[in-house]
């Protein structure tokens, strides 16, 4: 995707699929104007905001070895009035496994909950969504089914941070139709298990990097300590409000502000190599038999403790790679009872805080010769990525 559609894509989303709910926009009068349901700060209170998020606690968003954040959504980031959820580079969506309608009855076929199915721009710029349902209904026979059995599990939260536009198949999958690896009998394919959102697009992913990277920041003024743009979090989120007015959300400001350090202190990789595509390289890649092949999914999924561990109750989905794009987390019998009406909302709650995107930095490769004469070129240190101020 070119970066400048990633400039008007601010997500929005709506449900349908099956018996799917209109997308809420400017002709749907619970709507008007196709409102979207994500927050609507002042720059400065949500670089404040993601400020406090990124460098507070012990869920720092910078370490040597990746740039990190939650798969959870920000404060005013819901389904109001349109599916906004999601938007961090990792979407998320339910996979439930029902007991039988009836006694004696089969069981029905597995649903998906709160799944992005269709994700398109209308003729005036507008991004329009489709999500299967969120509200699941009951039988009295399921529901007694449930309750009989509370700690069953009946479903998986699904965690993916396959970046749209690459292709499909997966190694465990690479025939659909035959033998192919499933979460609760849903294939690991790009249809069901590949992103869905513009912004969560392998290229928008890179162009941020370097649309960042080129950047001019504001530099703070000389004589006030206090003047915010001092800080290198809020320099960099400035950026992201400037050129995306994504500084709302906890991915873009925290790429921003890393790739802007990159550059102002002169960081550089083996040969010349360009950072923005050897971060997120373009895939398909051609190998040397001339064949397309995949060689970067997405961003890693793994816990504020490390890139390949995962919260209790999850696991990692059987792509037949090590890419660790696709997390499935267990959902219970008394989870569906008590979110039934919406159990996207219980995945995120449960899980979204602790299932963590991780950006891999190649520190080891990285040389940084700080430029004389550049703001903020002096305090740069052997890792300038790994921002505290």
């Amino acid at each position: 995707m070119a970066a400048g559609l990633l400039a008007i894509l601010i997500a929005q989303a709506g449900c349908g699929e099956d018996a799917a709910q209109p997308t809420p926009g400017a002709d749907n009068p619970d709507n008007p104007g196709g409102k979207t349901d994500t927050p609507d700060d002042a720059s400065e209170d949500s670089c404040t905001k993601r400020k406090a998020d990124a460098l507070a606690g012990n869920q720092k968003v910078f370490s040597p070895e990746a740039i990190r954040w939650a798969c959870s959504d920000v404060e005013g980031v819901n389904n109001n009035n349109q599916d906004d959820r999601g938007q961090e580079y990792c979407e998320y969506f339910a996979v439930v496994q029902l007991p039988p309608e009836a006694e004696g009855a089969e069981a029905p076929e597995p649903a998906t909950v709160g799944r992005i199915t269709v994700a398109e721009q209308d003729n005036l710029g507008r991004l329009l969504i489709e999500t299967t349902p969120l509200e699941i209904e009951l039988t009295d026979d399921q529901l007694f089914h449930l309750e009989d059995n509370p700690d069953e599990v009946v479903g998986q939260c699904v965690f993916t941070s396959w970046h749209l536009g690459v292709p499909g198949p997966v190694p465990s999958c690479e025939d659909p139709d035959g033998d192919c690896a499933d979460v609760l009998g849903i294939p690991l394919t790009e249809e069901y298990f590949g992103m869905k959102q513009p912004t969560n697009a392998n290229e928008a992913a890179s162009a941020l990097v370097e649309d960042c990277m080129l950047a001019d920041p504001k530099v703070g003024d000389p004589a006030n300590p206090a003047d915010p743009y001092h800080s290198d979090f809020f320099r960099g989120c400035f950026i992201a409000a400037d050129m995306y007015g994504t500084e709302w959300r906890r991915s873009d400001p925290a790429v921003c502000a890393a790739a802007m350090r990159l550059r102002e202190c002169g960081c550089a990789l083996p040969g010349g190599a360009d950072i923005p595509t050897s971060l997120i390289p373009p895939q398909p890649q051609i190998d040397e038999s001339g064949n397309e092949v995949v060689t970067f999914r997405g961003f890693p999924l793994g816990t504020w403790v490390g890139a390949d561990q995962l919260p209790a109750g999850c696991q990692y989905a059987d792509l037949g790679e090590d890419s660790r794009t696709v997390v499935t987390c267990d959902l219970s019998a008394i989870d569906l009872i008590d979110h039934s009406s919406d159990l996207k909302r219980r995945c995120v709650e449960k899980y979204g805080d602790n299932v963590v995107v991780h950006v891999p930095i190649p520190a080891e490769l990285l040389t940084c010769t700080p430029p004389e004469g550049r703001a903020y070129a002096n305090d740069c240190g052997a890792t300038p990525w790994v921002i505290d101020n």
